[in-house]
């Protein structure tokens, strides 16, 4: 499913480089940057909003040792999965790669955030950043 812009490509690049330029922006300041550009649609809107209820829903079914079951398989079409319950190994595979994807992507915004540390606190000079 193609999501539709609710921004212009300008308002969204000029917000991008606020935080770039600034590194860091409170949510209300985020949120009074996009208001004024924002295209809102009702019916959309609606459908958006039943979309997180029915994930919240999904995302609080807990299995057997009270862990999270239940998620949302993105592939040919957006669908959830109960880990515990499915008999489909493909949809487990599905779901594995989504997780694996998510790990590695938080694995390496942790060790840029341990990088960017040592850097502040003195331990390495800018250009040692960059080669790494």
């Amino acid at each position: 499913m193609k999501r539709s812009s609710k921004l212009s490509k300008q308002a969204r690049e000029n917000i991008k480089q606020f935080m770039i330029d600034n590194g860091q922006m409170t949510t209300d300041e985020a949120m009074a940057m996009v208001e004024p550009h924002y295209m809102f649609d009702p019916q959309t809107a609606k459908r958006a909003e039943i979309r997180q209820v029915v994930h919240r829903i999904m995302r609080s079914i807990k299995g057997v040792a009270g862990k999270r079951a239940c998620f949302n398989l993105k592939d040919a079409e957006s669908r959830y999965i109960n880990i515990e319950t499915t008999t489909s190994l493909n949809a487990l595979d599905g779901v594995e790669r989504q997780l694996d994807a998510q790990f590695f992507g938080l694995s390496d915004s942790k060790y840029r955030i341990a990088k960017r540390r040592r850097v502040l606190i003195g331990q390495l000079g800018l250009p040692d950043v960059f080669d790494e």
